[in-house]
């Protein structure tokens, strides 16, 4: 025998459910991946920054920057070699994008990103990260105005751009605070 009282959603009340949540996920998800692609973007900068220092170090060690690939980094690069052996901490030699990260050293560096050439010396280097899609931008640095390389984080488009760091400061990176 049927309770009075106790019914079941109609068919009308499940739809209306339906589309709210259809709408609030078309909203909230948009959101998540931006996060998780800033969260990426950062973490890279972040592994960058290590891997700078760890070149740094090696430099105050030995007058010189260890040898570079020119190019992108793998597991048998010399200059990981030379950096590991002499430093502890861990660098990575990948962006989170799973990209390989981009290295010159000493008079490498010359002509990279219009860079110039009579401007460098054997402890100069420059670290890469070619962004989420994994395509060179095509940057080139400009010294006389050096903020016009920062750039704000606006669509999804931005975490495309590049991630450049020449002696230990950002030459491609996104404007913090803005």
């Amino acid at each position: 025998m049927r309770r009075q009282g106790s019914r079941g959603f109609t068919l009308i009340e499940l739809l209306v459910v339906v589309a709210i949540i259809g709408v609030l996920s078309a909203l909230i998800i948009p959101v998540i991946q931006t996060a998780m692609q800033k969260a990426k973007q950062k973490a890279t900068m972040s592994d960058i920054s290590i891997l700078s220092k760890a070149i740094m170090s090696y430099i105050t060690d030995n007058g010189r920057a260890p040898t570079s690939p020119e190019g992108e980094v793998d597991l048998g690069s010399e200059i990981v070699g030379q950096l590991n052996s002499l430093h502890i901490r861990p660098f990575a030699i990948t962006d989170r994008w799973s990209n390989a990260l981009c290295v010159w050293t000493g008079l490498g560096v010359g002509g990279v990103f219009g860079i110039d050439a009579e401007e460098v010396g054997i402890d100069d280097y420059v670290v890469q990260s070619l962004g989420r899609d994994g395509e060179d931008e095509g940057y080139v640095y400009n010294p006389e105005d050096p903020d016009s390389s920062l750039y704000l984080v606006l669509d999804a488009e931005d975490f495309n751009r590049d991630l450049i760091i020449w002696n230990g400061s950002w030459i491609r990176a996104p404007r913090v605070g803005g």
